[in-house]
């Protein structure tokens, strides 16, 4: 399994990160996509990926830090780190930041100048992403949208743009019919599922801090709204993660051994 989104960098997790991480491989959790929110955690990521072949990392600044950004020590670093993707970048609405906009429009355009996929944060903000969409001239190869709480219409929109569609535990909440409808129609290829921790914990999990080893029962609940069994989900999430993450413009994916082998 490939948890597609969560925050191991996190503080929350000093004290306990390596066990968290050992529990949620002893439950069948391969692979994680490690994303930053800002500056100051892009090395933290960098070196857990370092330390660890089964961490993925995504360096940028989450619109809520947006005036924390700094553009030249990301190009940098994605200089030296090649794997690397962009995120967690995006718009948000709710929490609002007067540079957002242009930090989320910066950072689209050095994706798609150094070719690196995305993962995208976004909040009531679909108008907006989607204009900034239309008005890039050369655009990322891929785009993950985590925690995705849109409209069907709007994945279709967003398909267009090679976007990816990631749910985490909340969606199993039974408040949230309408997401549970736009899971269910969404393309089988577009989908990703992932914790979010520490953040987003799902329904059956009473603790605050989200951890990865729930990752398994995510997985389970969202293949049941998909009406599907979890070993043939989980297939084809993998397979998902792996053309998301390898996929660059102009280029198909590597016919080689998988990146998910340990």
């Amino acid at each position: 399994m490939i948890d597609a989104h969560l925050h191991l960098q996190d503080d929350r997790f000093d004290l306990d990160r390596e066990t968290l991480l050992k529990q949620a491989e002893a439950g069948g959790v391969t692979f994680f996509f490690c994303a930053a929110t800002r500056p100051a955690d892009w090395e933290k990521v960098i070196e857990l990926a370092e330390k660890r072949k089964n961490i993925y990392p995504f360096i940028g600044t989450h619109p809520w830090y947006a005036d924390q950004h700094n553009s030249s020590l990301l190009k940098r670093l994605l200089n030296d780190y090649s794997a690397a993707g962009i995120g967690e970048i995006g718009l948000d609405s709710i929490k609002s930041n007067p540079a957002q906009e242009s930090t989320f429009e910066e950072q689209m355009t050095i994706a798609a100048e150094m070719n690196r996929p995305c993962v995208i944060h976004c909040v009531r903000s679909f108008d907006k992403v989607a204009a900034c969409l239309k008005r890039l001239k050369k655009r990322p190869p891929a785009l993950m949208f985590h925690g995705f709480s849109g409209t069907l219409e709007q994945a279709e929109f967003l398909s267009r743009f090679n976007a990816y569609f990631s749910f985490s535990g909340t969606a199993l909440f039974p408040e949230r019919q309408k997401l549970r409808k736009v899971i269910a129609a969404l393309p089988a290829d577009r989908l990703l599922v992932e914790t979010d921790a520490p953040d987003m914990p799902p329904p059956f999990w009473k603790e605050k801090r989200n951890v990865p080893a729930n990752l398994p029962l995510i997985l389970e609940g969202i293949a049941g709204i998909r009406k599907t069994d979890a070993a043939s989900f989980n297939t084809l999430l993998r397979q998902n993660a792996e053309r998301f993450l390898l996929q660059r413009l102009d280029q198909p994916v590597p016919n080689t051994d998988p990146p998910f082998v340990v």
